[in-house]
């Protein structure tokens, strides 16, 4: 919301400077975003009046013009752009002119011919982005004027941030009574007279609401023989300040007196109604319609609709129809002035993905009882300045009068939850500096507040308290810590489990990323998900901001891919990420849906940079592995165990499944070929875990043992197995032979190639053996690695190399 504050000073005093006033709404709930200066720049331009414009003499694509500035003397100034002739009102920038762009200006000669000055552009004078042409300025500006000062630029526009839940600060009357609540200033509201024909606006037009749930008030108003024009001036430049380009005087003044009052208001070609009628419907399946920017629209009948007799000429709260459309010949006005039900204008702008200043308006809630005054204003503008003849009375139909809310409002509850100790008064003057009504019952410290129905936000007694903070000042409210007893915050045991898996992750080097819950139903696909499989049981939104973001993730993967992708494209080619987030899906037959926390990891490029003692490396499956096991050292897991595993978005081949005991805890690979291609990421290498499953196989029991205080022997063990036999099975075998006296085992050595035969590999471990109560003799090494020997034979068919 742009609000200029020589506008907002037509409806309040305001006696403190812009950065006063800023610092007084950041302080009570509305953000300043900015602060604009207009007009800075501009202190040596004036308007000028084109008296001659000639061809340069020596260059085709000079002009040498004549301009007056209201002195005696003219100046000669030459200018490139072909828009201009003489009569046209231009911005003449003066010798010493510092322009906002940088420019300063100084005489020059231009292929022989003196220039005094400069026709400016737009952008020149930092007031838009045309630079095609110079600015030609209304007609009933003053030659001789400073430009600031005609066009109204001596001003300063305040950019807020208006949260969804105050509608009401979405206009200039609605802001005038914020800034008069902060400031206890009194707010003039605009009164409105409108001279009326003989002829009733009810006898020539009829209004009907067939849904009176998705429009519980329609107001009409009939305007005759206007005249479509420019709007003067002052409307113009104050629209523009707002944000809005003029258009013709007629939807300039709707669009005026929206950001006024806060009620959009549309404007319809009356002549051009079927029937001189309107019919507040719903919209039928596969209806269409031609909307104002030129697109036809499929409509469907959860889309509330503005039609005549026989078609829809408007889609109700969002934008209007073509067919009905305001043109130069236009004669008759029917003014609308509606309140429609917020929900139904948020479903159909975002259904067909259109956004307006006038559905933003109606989605967040608008006053339903402020639409006849709007229309009264918009009327009376009308008649001022598009010489119509207003008809008598509006057309209103108001089938559920929509009443204020009263709520109780308690003394002691205020100051309770403020820490505060204000009294009834004062808490009864805040109530009416906001224009609410509050009424004292039986002179306690009780009260009933009536609240006008400019305020749907508010809807319990915990609001009013909110409000009585923000007026009061959050700044005037002592801070004050909460009581709390004999307790002690801190982290459960399962947090505490959680943020050390976390810490692990970044001290193997990987950064921590957050991504939306939100996400593409089409990711699936690019990962391969086959029908059927509980990654596309969707949990789905009912109003997605788009179809991007319309349904509930049920893996993390897809979201780590862009993140690759998105730093890849960036040149940074060496990522290492993880993510602990949820997860969500919906089976079929089951009422609720089902959330799971996952920890995933997605790593790509170098794992160890490229230095002058050592070349650099690139992420391989192992170093992913190494990363989890860490993560299972970090836990104590114990039991667990990793197998080949076939997963769709995985690499057939380089994958496996983590298991501790005989339950599957996540997986972990390279991704498949194809899924790397949808992505258009380098060679990746991810994981997915299921982060409760691991805290629940965490051994939360530290032991402790003893420094062994002899010396140990170490033997070397090399074999020859099945290629199809796994290192874990021939730990396994190993450690249930070496008995109490192997300590560690390690595999150091894997060969295939010449010398060993077609579907074998030579493995060769490194086994320690001890003693905590001798040292051990030779005899006793050996005799063990024997039985090691013979169980290897024995069960898994190996043999033993030289």
């Amino acid at each position: 919301m742009l609000v200029p504050i020589n506008w907002l000073k037509d409806y309040i005093d305001v006696d403190v400077s812009p950065d006063e006033l800023a610092e007084l709404l950041n302080l009570t709930g509305t953000a300043v975003e900015s602060i604009k200066t207009l007009g800075e720049g501009l202190d040596n331009v004036r308007v000028g009046l084109l008296l001659d414009v000639k061809p340069h003499p020596d260059a085709d694509k000079l002009s040498v013009t004549t301009v007056s500035i209201g002195q005696p003397e003219t100046l000669q100034i030459v200018c490139g752009a072909k828009n201009i002739k003489p009569g046209d009102k231009v911005p003449v920038a003066l010798i010493g002119a510092h322009l906002p762009n940088g420019l300063v200006i100084k005489p020059a000669k231009l292929r022989g011919v003196t220039s005094y000055g400069m026709l400016a552009s737009r952008a020149e004078l930092g007031m838009g982005a045309d630079h095609s042409g110079i600015y030609i300025l209304p007609e009933d500006v003053e030659a001789g004027k400073p430009l600031a000062e005609a066009l109204g630029l001596d001003d300063t526009v305040l950019e807020l941030e208006i949260t969804p839940n105050r509608p009401d600060c979405l206009s200039m009357i609605g802001m005038a009574r914020e800034v008069g609540a902060i400031t206890q200033r009194t707010m003039h509201k605009p009164e409105v007279t409108v001279t009326e024909s003989t002829e009733k606006a009810s006898d020539v037009a009829g209004v009907e609401i067939l849904d009176p749930d998705l429009c519980p008030r329609y107001s009409a108003r009939i305007i005759r023989n206007v005249k479509v024009g420019p709007s003067p001036t002052w409307m113009q430049e104050r629209l523009q300040k707002a944000g809005m380009r003029p258009i013709n005087n007629i939807v300039d003044i709707t669009n005026y007196v929206m950001l006024e009052t806060g009620q959009p208001l549309h404007a319809f070609d009356f002549n051009t109604l079927h029937g001189h009628k309107i019919i507040v419907r719903r919209a039928k399946n596969s209806e269409h319609m031609q909307t104002l920017d030129g697109v036809v629209r499929e409509l469907d009948d959860t889309m509330l609709v503005i039609a005549d007799a026989d078609r829809p000429v408007a889609l109700a709260g969002v934008m209007g129809g073509e067919n009905t459309e305001v043109s130069d010949g236009t004669k008759d006005i029917l003014l609308e002035s509606a309140y429609f039900e917020p929900t139904s204008i948020m479903r159909t702008s975002r259904s067909l993905g259109l956004l307006s200043e006038s559905s933003s308006r109606f989605e967040k809630g608008i006053d339903p009882n402020g639409t006849v005054y709007a229309a009264d204003r918009a009327a009376r503008f009308m008649e001022e300045l598009a010489d119509g003849i207003v008809n008598k009375g509006v057309v209103d139909v108001y089938p559920r009068v929509i009443l204020p809310k009263r709520l109780p409002l308690r003394t002691d509850r205020v100051n309770a939850i403020l820490g505060t100790k204000l009294g009834v008064d004062e808490i009864s003057r805040i109530c009416r500096r906001l224009e609410f009504t509050p009424e004292v019952i039986d002179r306690t410290t009780e009260m009933w507040v009536s609240v006008p129905t400019f305020r749907p936000d508010l809807e319990r007694e915990i609001d009013l308290i909110e409000e009585v903070a923000r007026i009061y000042g959050y700044n005037n409210i002592r801070s004050s810590l909460p009581e709390s007893g004999d307790k002690q915050g801190g982290l459960s045991l399962r947090q505490k489990i959680a943020e050390s898996i976390k810490l692990r992750l970044v001290a193997a080097g990987l950064s921590e990323v957050i991504t939306y819950s939100f996400t593409d139903p089409h990711d699936v696909d690019k990962l391969q998900v086959p029908e059927g499989d509980p990654m596309r049981w969707f949990v789905r939104l009912m109003n997605p901001l788009s179809e991007e973001v319309s349904v509930m993730r049920t893996t993390l993967i897809g979201n780590l891919l862009k993140v690759l992708k998105y730093n890849v494209n960036r040149e940074q080619y060496d990522v290492q990420i993880y993510e602990v987030g949820h997860i969500f899906w919906h089976e079929q037959g089951k009422e609720l849906p089902d959330e799971e926390t996952m920890v995933s990891i997605a790593m790509t490029g170098a794992r160890i940079p490229d230095e002058w003692y050592e070349k650099a490396r690139s992420v391989d499956f192992f170093d992913l592995k190494g990363v989890i096991e860490a993560v299972l050292d970090e836990v104590d897991a114990e039991g667990w165990s990793v197998r080949q595993f076939t997963h769709p978005v995985l690499h057939p081949g380089r994958s496996a499944e983590l298991l501790i005991g005989d339950e599957s805890i996540g997986f972990f690979g390279e991704i498949h070929p194809e899924v790397q291609a949808a992505y258009d990421v380098p060679r990746a290498y991810v994981a997915e875990l299921n982060l409760n499953k691991l805290i629940d196989k965490a051994n939360t029991v530290k032991g402790f043992t003893e420094i062994p205080k002899y010396p140990g022997i170490s033997l070397d063990l090399a074999i020859l197995v099945d290629g199809s036999i796994s290192n874990d099975r021939v730990l396994d075998v190993i450690k249930s032979a070496g008995g109490s006296l192997l300590k560690q085992v390690r595999l150091f050595d894997l060969y295939t190639g010449k010398g060993v035969p077609e579907g074998k590999k030579s493995m060769a471990y490194s086994m320690l053996f001890s003693a905590p109560d001798r040292t051990l003799t030779d005899q006793e090494a050996l005799d063990a690695q024997e039985r090691i020997i013979r169980k290897l034979e024995k069960e898994l068919g190996a043999q033993v190399r030289a």
